[in-house]
């Protein structure tokens, strides 16, 4: 640096420093407006979420989704993309998401279907060593079926599932010894628009004319047990005055025995399956005196004709319908958010609450969801592709959570009751507690089913005897997956 240089530097550090205030002092004269007076606040800011994603350009890379169609697995909402806007709120919202996340990444979303997903399609894809598609979907209590042709997410760059657009308290279900199989994330509503909860006739309940409101019980955590079991059985009246408890009579709760009775059990933070200390299934419900207990309440409480009108066949998916619900012959029925979006043309004020807590101590609401589609990655999935993959999959489950499900929460409220801070507040609830079991999810068919079907459904208060019976069965199950996965 030549001398004018140094001169000229020193000129404009003298100037600046003339013009800062002394130390401990003010600006002389400094005229201020009212604002400035004002005091500052030192609350932090609240910081914006965000995906934390780089902005990559990937020229041209194609994400190949292979799902689920709407013919076969009609009782979930399972649209992943739309070819145009046509005025549909979810339609339009996934639509823009996927064209957002295209241009931001200069990527295209290729999402193809087929009717059903077969254990026998991923087989095929693998044993072939094909890659066809970069992420499937699997019917969830299929999805074990194929454990050994599943790649672990946790191989993926970018995707964190501890986050709350992949439901954590879902997602963990298929966490297996140490190796992640699916992923729910709210780039898909189906798991979602099968979260579970109780609709209800607010006409009859506000007949009733109880002395505590059901919603502000949820808000504070007290919705039990408890209270849905004294709400119903208020509900129950002879309507003909026969004396005769039977069609004619209004009752407190209709609904399937798989349905109900999961939504009780786990609901109360029971798990039909634990995991050891590696992260495999345990079925240690059998030894659990606690939990055995806490079902014993249940079917104490709910097995009374006036609380739950269920169908005495002890088929689990038998069901009551709508009928009585429409009609006005029952308080609640058991069903799930894609349920109340349906029922929006019902003649009824309808309102919706969330699975109860067993009691006030349990932390957590449960919302049960089982029965649709779920992501998985197969093992022929490419290595080079994972990293644009990650980043895909991680905006789109995040894109999401901030402008898909907010629709989605909108066209769920459109009832025929007003859009109330009472409905939008159990559905934030029912949403942000959407939940997995292993022994539902995963093994319904080996766990859930079989004791539901020998219990509840069949009348008899023989849950111990019941689990020790099944422990021979779901225990050679477990070392068959471990043998599979390790």
């Amino acid at each position: 640096m030549n001398k004018k240089h140094r001169l000229t530097q020193l000129i404009c550090l003298m100037l600046a420093a003339m013009m800062l205030p002394s130390c401990g002092g003010t600006q002389p004269d400094a005229k201020t407006d009212d604002s400035s007076s004002a005091p500052v606040s030192t609350e932090p800011e609240e910081t914006e979420l965000t995906d934390n994603l780089p902005d990559k350009d990937m020229e041209g890379f194609e994400l190949g989704i292979h799902h689920f169609d709407e013919t076969w697995l009609v009782w979930a909402t399972n649209i992943l993309d739309a070819e145009t806007e046509n005025g549909d709120l979810v339609n339009d919202a996934v639509y823009q998401r996927n064209r957002r996340i295209e241009e931001r990444f200069n990527c295209t979303i290729n999402v193809t279907d087929q009717q059903i997903i077969e254990s026998a399609d991923i087989q095929q894809e693998v044993m072939a060593g094909d890659s066809n598609y970069d992420v499937w979907f699997s019917y969830d209590i299929w999805t074990l079926g194929v454990a050994q042709y599943l790649m672990d997410w946790n191989e993926l760059p970018y995707i964190d599932l501890s986050q709350q657009w992949w439901n954590p308290l879902a997602t963990e279900v298929f966490s297996i010894g140490g190796k992640q199989l699916a992923a729910t994330g709210n780039f898909s509503l189906s798991m979602l628009s099968r979260a579970s909860g109780y609709i209800f006739n607010k006409d009859i309940y506000n007949e009733l004319g109880l002395d505590y409101d059901i919603y502000q019980l949820a808000r504070d955590g007290k919705w039990t047990v408890d209270v849905l079991a004294k709400t119903a059985k208020a509900a129950y009246s002879d309507l003909n005055g026969d004396t005769v408890m039977d069609d004619n009579d209004r009752y407190g709760i209709n609904g399937g025995w798989k349905e109900f009775c999961n939504r009780l059990i786990l609901g109360s933070g029971i798990s039909y399956i634990s995991k050891d200390a590696e992260g495999y299934p345990s079925f240690d419900l059998p030894k659990d005196e606690i939990a055995i207990n806490k079902i014993i309440k249940l079917y104490d409480t709910f097995m009374q004709p006036e609380i739950f009108k269920g169908k005495t066949s002890t088929d689990v998916d038998n069901t009551g319908g709508t009928g009585d619900f429409k009609s006005g012959g029952v308080l609640f029925i058991v069903d799930n958010l894609m349920g109340l979006e349906q029922k929006r043309s019902l003649d009824i004020d309808i309102g919706f609450m969330p699975c109860p807590k067993y009691d006030e101590e349990q932390e957590h609401y449960y919302a049960p969801s089982f029965g649709a589609e779920i992501s998985i990655l197969l093992k022929t999935l490419p290595e080079e592709r994972w990293e644009n993959v990650g980043i895909l999959l991680e905006a789109l489950a995040f894109d999401s959570n901030q402008n898909l499900i907010p629709t989605y929460k909108e066209v769920v409220l459109k009832t025929k009751s007003a859009r109330d801070d009472d409905s939008s507040d159990m559905i934030d609830i029912i949403i942000n507690s959407m939940s997995f079991e292993f022994g539902l999810n995963a093994w319904q068919d080996i766990v859930a089913n079989p004791f539901v079907r020998q219990t509840f459904a069949a009348g008899k208060n023989t849950f111990a005897s019941t689990l020790a019976s099944m422990e021979s069965t779901v225990n050679s199950e477990i070392e068959k997956l471990k043998t599979t996965l390790e």
